[in-house]
């Protein structure tokens, strides 16, 4: 027993040895190799060739200029020397990080420099995987960084002035993330890229965020912000990026300017779950013969697709001029974005969200100020599923031929809580579905409030769209069997498109009592009534001097008198009321709230003297009330009715037609590069 136990003290104190060693090895300290004037080596080459330079070694630049092009064949940090101004002149390429026949320059990590390229220069070239590059400026040259590793990390560099690609890269697996980089100052000819990145395998993870793109011109060429994947490639094919996860979230972009065409972001692939979310982007500017995409995507996997809390703003063109376009396989959450600002184009749409299979979202979206001397549109959502188009915001939406929301929904439709205003020309809501609903909205001041979708009025008819297929049949014959069936077949999809059946009860349309001419129905059935109708509510109706009564507008009651406050979660906000009063004050005689839920609520105060106080509520159509203000104490016990004065002038409505969906789709087109 004694023999056991001394036995097993041996073997503890063997294991804890070895663990010790195992523990110092394992934190042996990297050796540092200092290069500059009065350093062991005065190249970074010469540094890293040294034999006694390892993997996971330091390679420590202190202050000075080096002309050279540095090969990096070893696992190495190469850092400038912290506080220490280090400037890397070099003939072609700054930094080459290399898999090759001389090394593996895998794992490095690039920080610190000052890189100044020659004019056909490339600042960092990466072919080498699980590198970083990191608080480095590059200027010049013209590609900052080049990439065709895996597994690169890419932070907050600034990359200054290159001619053609601030950000390049062509992947095949791993993750590639680009986060906290300034790239700006870019001039040049053709077609110029902030970052573009393509794939030849799949991407576990693409995660660009936080980066900042400004001042980028060319005079005779296009820009591409953003983009992974291309929706023009080689033969003008779509070029598709095969990747897992994507997010793109916090980035700038501002200050582009191109003859030809703008992409601020663009995004293609088959991602089954994608964020694009609060990215800022404005102050995109084309020629008379450019178009201008703010944001596009198009994400062809099965899964979520979130595009929410953009900003998009001063967007210039002279053929399109689209904030954003998405288009996704999987189910589409358009949320919380704001588009403003499109002006000059033929065309000019503010967001269009498309759900080619499944579900689409569009929600708590504003878009405001969107301009044509043609065709513009407000918010588009089409789904081939159900659609549901909730609590959207637009106003200042003007054309030739204008419509603020447009609601294609191939099998159910909701559209609800949404707050448009018009200018009194113009379609409010145009919807294509065989089962649409239109409740408690705001739809003020247009020459139409709701239109069912009739071909005829966006375009060519029916017969029109077949005659080429029935052209062809009728030249080749034997050909029949096959184009007669696909000829019948559109046949039946757009004559169930010009029969959408339409509920439009319970909306608010700047009027008490609106003209049934601004209502089409189309081939199908547009249902409006009741709608709802504004009303004013004083209480206390009765106050004493220096007291208060609440003042409330309201549209929770429809015109055959049911009273709908129970669904007020459902109804809009936005602008807005005015409320006025004859005695007293608002804070002044007048003052301006915005709905809330459909009601806006102001406060009188009685300040001025007893007497009697009228007072009003307008949106259009203008309500008034009284209050009775004593001059002493006195019972505050009933609360006065309603009336109706008459709706204010809006304007007279101008002839016109609307903006098709097959124009609107056809903005999908990317603009054509040069």
């Amino acid at each position: 027993m004694e023999n056991l136990n001394k036995t097993s003290s041996k073997f503890y104190r063997g294991l804890f040895l070895v663990a010790i060693c195992l523990f110092c090895a394992g934190n042996a300290s990297a050796t540092q190799w200092d290069v500059g004037s009065g350093q062991i080596y005065t190249s970074i080459q010469a540094a890293i060739d040294n034999s006694s330079t390892l993997d996971g070694d330091v390679i420590n630049v202190h202050g000075g200029t080096y002309h050279e092009d540095v090969t990096v064949n070893k696992k190495l940090i190469i850092q400038a020397n912290n506080g220490d101004h280090v400037e890397i002149n070099p003939a072609n390429t700054a930094f080459a990080l290399v898999n090759e026949g001389t090394g593996d320059g895998s794992g490095s990590t690039i920080r610190g420099f000052i890189i100044n390229s020659p004019p056909h220069g490339v600042g960092v070239n990466i072919s080498a995987d699980n590198c970083k590059i990191e608080n480095n400026r590059i200027n010049g040259g013209k590609t900052g960084i080049a990439v065709s590793g895996c597994n690169t990390t890419i932070l907050n560099n600034v990359i200054s002035g290159p001619h053609e690609n601030g950000i390049f890269a062509n992947i095949s697996q791993g993750f590639f993330t680009v986060s906290g980089n300034r790239i700006l100052n870019m001039d040049g000819d053709g077609i110029l890229c902030g970052v573009t990145v393509s794939t030849n395998g799949t991407l576990d993870s693409f995660n660009l965020s936080g980066n900042t793109l400004s001042n980028i011109s060319t005079s005779d060429g296009a820009i591409f912000g953003l983009q992974l994947g291309k929706s023009k490639g080689a033969g003008g094919n779509p070029e598709l990026a095969n990747v897992v996860n994507l997010v793109v979230t916090g980035n700038i972009i501002d200050g582009l300017t191109a003859f030809s065409a703008i992409m601020g972001i663009e995004i293609v692939s088959d991602s089954a779950n994608a964020l694009i979310s609060a990215n800022d982007i404005s102050n995109l500017h084309g020629s008379a013969s450019s178009s201008v995409y703010a944001l596009e995507a198009a994400i062809v996997g099965n899964g979520t697709v979130e595009i929410s809390r953009n900003i998009i703003s001063h967007i210039v063109a002279g053929q399109q001029a689209v904030g954003m376009v998405i288009v996704a396989m999987g189910d589409l959450k358009l949320e919380g974005n704001l588009v403003s600002g499109i002006s000059e184009a033929s065309a000019s749409v503010a967001m269009l969200g498309l759900g080619l299979l499944n579900n689409a979202t569009l929600k708590n979206n504003i878009a405001s100020d969107i301009t044509s001397p043609g065709v513009a549109a407000g918010i588009v959502g089409v789904a081939l599923a159900h659609l549901e188009m909730i609590h959207n915001m637009v106003n200042g939406v003007n054309g030739t031929r204008d419509v603020s929301l447009v609601a294609a929904g191939f099998n159910t439709t909701r559209v609800t809580g949404n707050n448009i205003e018009g200018d009194g020309e113009g379609i409010g809501i145009v919807i294509c579905s065989p089962s649409g609903t239109i409740n408690y909205n705001r739809i003020a001041s247009y020459e139409y409030y709701i239109q069912n979708f009739l071909f005829s009025n966006f375009g060519p008819s029916i017969d029109e769209m077949l005659k080429p297929l029935d052209d062809a049949i009728k030249k080749h014959p034997e050909l029949e069997p096959i184009l007669k069936p696909i000829r019948d077949d559109l046949d039946r999809l757009f004559h169930q498109l010009e029969n959408s059946n339409t509920s439009a009860c319970y909306n608010w349309y700047g009027t008490n009592s609106p003209d049934t001419a601004k209502f089409f129905p189309g081939n199908g059935t547009l249902n409006y009534y009741p709608w709802l109708v504004l009303n004013i509510d004083a209480t206390p109706s009765i106050i004493s001097q220096g007291g208060k009564s609440t003042l409330t507008a309201t549209v929770y009651h429809d015109v055959a008198g049911g009273d709908h406050s129970k669904d007020a979660a459902l109804f809009f906000s936005g602008p807005r009321v005015t409320f006025t009063t004859s005695l007293g004050n608002l804070g002044s005689k007048s003052i301006t709230v915005p709905w809330t839920n459909g009601m806006a609520i102001t406060v009188l105060r009685a300040d001025e003297g007893p007497g009697t106080a009228t007072v009003t509520a307008s949106d259009y159509q203008l309500v008034q009330t009284t209050v009775t203000i004593r001059g002493y104490p006195g019972p505050a016990n009933r609360t006065n009715t309603t009336t109706v004065v008459g709706m204010e002038t809006t304007g007279s409505p101008v002839a016109g037609i609307i903006i098709s969906i097959l124009l609107v789709l056809g903005g999908l087109t990317s603009a054509r590069r040069l």
